[in-house]
Order: structure tokens, then C-alpha cells, then sequence
């Protein structure tokens, strides 16, 4: 049995394809990418069939999983536009992370698929200080974090009205091989920028902040943790490491690390209101899930991995 993993191409997605083969298990990979695994990938792609695929194409997804409906024990839906990118094209970034969800959601529905595990995120808190319990009533504060929240409550109304079991992995600042810094919204790039020898990054505040970074292998085992529990009563879990640095502190790690050249100068003060990190006591006590690769390490192994990345190019 598999789990189909849309964006399994993309950073989480990808991470989580991975360590599943590493434990010798097959997966589907359903992604709009081209067929070019990510490098990592490629050690381990005789356990990966990849579908080329949109999320928001209700018939090409139906026939993809009509035709595995015998491999597919669940789906773990990790396809999102996120942060400040959603209000470029608000209409179809909107509708992508809200209808590509309901999409996944209605073909569990008609095949009988039981398990869907929804990638979400940390920011649907919103705007407050210290650490965010999964019983923080929600607050999302901008465009991509109310897309998020929506697609949480339909899930969880799909799950009441037809037996799906919906669960959600609320991640936080996911940083990692896989995806360049330049990809990421401005916090992404003011923090880690460096590594990647991007030049003119300049803000007049955002070193104070406090983020609970997280390593996109941490986070994709405890997707992967969530997706394999048998049975949970508390279907919410926040997927992070439950403690935070400062922006300032990851800008110098960056610098100590970085394999480039580098421009990158950040003023006192923080960018934006963010809780600083999520509390993963109940991830720990029911799923067994703990991070284990601390700020220095995660950027000493993105720095290698963005080194390799433009060498092999």
C-alpha cells in the first residue's frame, strides 16, 4: 500500500516521499512539476511512481486514482501557495490552497479513501506572542493563513458528515534543502539568504524576531508519524520544534556557513507579528515525535546541500 502525496515533488512533499522509501515504502507522487525529482530523490526513486498532475483537475485526479484505488491507503495534501506569494494572484492562489483541498477531499469521498493528512500552518494563529497551543482559537491574519484555516474547517466537515478521518499537521518556518532560500517569502531570505549568496537583502528591522525554525526533515517525519498512528482522538498537531531563535542569531549562522558571497544587513526590531514558536507536547505524547536537528546543524547541512545544488548544475 502507498500514500499518494500531492506536491510530492515540492519541499515538504518531497522530504516526506523520501523518508518513507528509506523505511521501504512505496508512495505516489502527484505533482504540476515536471518529472525531475528533486536531488535527493533520485537514490530512492524505484519506491516513487510520479504523476504529473494539478490539484485543481478534478477528472485527471479522478482517473489517477481510480486506476490505484488498490495502492492508495491515504493522502497526505501538502499543494499550497504560501505567505505574502497568495495576494499576487489572490484569485487563483485562493482558490488553489481552498478548492485543490476540497478536490482531494470529495475524490476521498467517492473512493472510499479513508485517511487524508492536511499539510496547515502555524500561521492561522496569527498576531500573538510566545508559544501556540493547538486549543489557540485561530486568527489567521492575512490571505494565505485564512486560505489555510478554511480548508482545516472543511476538511473537519467532510470528516463529520462522511467518515473521513481528516488530520492536521500545523507546521511552522519550514526551512531545508529542497527549495532555495530565493524561493521563500522575504523573512526566508533575509534569514538564510546567505547560504545561497543573494546580494541586497536589507530590512530596517527583523533581527529581534523569534521563529521556531524547522528542518524539513523534522518536519516531514512527523507528517509521516501523524499519517501512520492507527487511531488519535485529537486530530490537530502542531509539527515544529516547540522552541525559537532569533532571526539576528540565524543571519549569523548563515553568514558562518555560507559557501558565497553574501549582502545581507537586518535593522533591530521584529518584521511581523507571529506567535515565536508552537508548543509539540501533544505530537510528543501521541505521535512520539520530537525534532532532532537543532538551528546549527539544519543550516550547516542547507548550506552543503545549496553548494551541491549549483555545482550539479
Amino acid at each position: 500500500m502507498s500514500f499518494l502525496i500531492t506536491g510530492g515533488n515540492g519541499h515538504i512533499g518531497s522530504w516526506i516521499a523520501y523518508l518513507l522509501a528509506k523505511q521501504n515504502k512505496e508512495s505516489i507522487i502527484y505533482d504540476i512539476k515536471e518529472t525531475e525529482l528533486s536531488d535527493y530523490l533520485e537514490s530512492v526513486k524505484n519506491k516513487i511512481t510520479f504523476i504529473k498532475g494539478d490539484v485543481l483537475d478534478f477528472a485527471r485526479l479522478a482517473d489517477i486514482v481510480k486506476k490505484n484505488k488498490n495502492r492508495i491507503e491515504g493522502i497526505i495534501h501538502t499543494v499550497a501557495i504560501m505567505g505574502n506569494f497568495v495576494s499576487l494572484n489572490p484569485h487563483y492562489n485562493i482558490t488553489l490552497n481552498i478548492n485543490g483541498t476540497l478536490n482531494i477531499l470529495e475524490i476521498a469521498r467517492i473512493f472510499g479513501i479513508k485517511k487524508v493528512i492536511y499539510t496547515s500552518t502555524g500561521a492561522v494563529y496569527g498576531k500573538m506572542d510566545g508559544i501556540a497551543t493547538e486549543e489557540k482559537p485561530v486568527d489567521p491574519p492575512d490571505l494565505y493563513a485564512a486560505s489555510k484555516v478554511s480548508a482545516e474547517f472543511i476538511g473537519q466537515r467532510y470528516e463529520d458528515k462522511f467518515g473521513i478521518d481528516f488530520r492536521i499537521a500545523r507546521v511552522y518556518f519550514v526551512y531545508g534543502p529542497g527549495k532555495l532560500p530565493s524561493q521563500f517569502i522575504k523573512l526566508y531570505q533575509l534569514a538564510f539568504g546567505a547560504l545561497e549568496g543573494l546580494k541586497g537583502l536589507q530590512s530596517t528591522a527583523g533581527s529581534d524576531q523569534r521563529i521556531d525554525f524547522t528542518y524539513v526533515e523534522d518536519t516531514a517525519r512527523g507528517i509521516i508519524l501523524l499519517s501512520e498512528k492507527e487511531h488519535i482522538e485529537r486530530k490537530i498537531y502542531n509539527i515544529a520544534t516547540g522552541s525559537s531563535n532569533k532571526v539576528g542569531e540565524v543571519i549569523r549562522l548563515a553568514k558562518k556557513y555560507s559557501h558565497f558571497p553574501f549582502e545581507v544587513e537586518v535593522g533591530i526590531g521584529k518584521l511581523m507579528k507571529r506567535c515565536e514558536a508552537l508548543d509539540i507536547s501533544k505530537a510528543r505524547e501521541d505521535l512520539g515525535y520530537q525534532a532532532k536537528v537543532g538551528i546549527e546543524e539544519g543550516i550547516k547541512r542547507y548550506s552543503n546541500w545549496i553548494k551541491a545544488h549549483f555545482e550539479n548544475k
